[in-house]
């Protein structure tokens, strides 16, 4: 099994994280994301962008990851949002409807300048 930070490549933009998730997911990545994000939060980010532009499938287990993250970030003042949706996971998205729980922007540059 890959080390999750070989698909997902973090960065900080002030007090937000940025997440590019990397080529497809499968069901083992579930607790690694949410242990990976949880010692986000514990290092103080709150906001999470999570762009998933380059990702073309994603299991239901990792949607699954997303929405424990977002209670986690919610439950400690934060937010997590989505851009660059595509292909499989953009058709789950709509079809499971999680515009209504995720917030969304086409992009990072989108993204950042409606969070900050």
């Amino acid at each position: 099994m890959r080390e999750i930070t070989e698909r997902v490549k973090f960065r900080k933009d002030g007090d937000i994280g940025v997440f590019r998730f990397l080529g497809d997911f499968d069901i083992e990545d579930r607790e690694p994301l949410i242990i990976y994000f949880d010692d986000k939060l514990g290092e103080g980010i709150r906001k999470f962008v999570i762009d998933l532009s380059e990702t073309t499938y994603i299991p239901s287990a990792v949607w699954g990851a997303l929405i424990t993250i977002l209670k986690h970030a919610r439950e400690n003042g934060g937010e997590v949002y989505i851009t660059g949706l595509n292909g499989q996971p953009a058709k789950v998205f709509q079809v499971m409807s999680f515009d209504k729980i995720f917030k969304t922007f086409a992009d990072i540059n989108e993204a950042l300048k409606n969070v900050r």
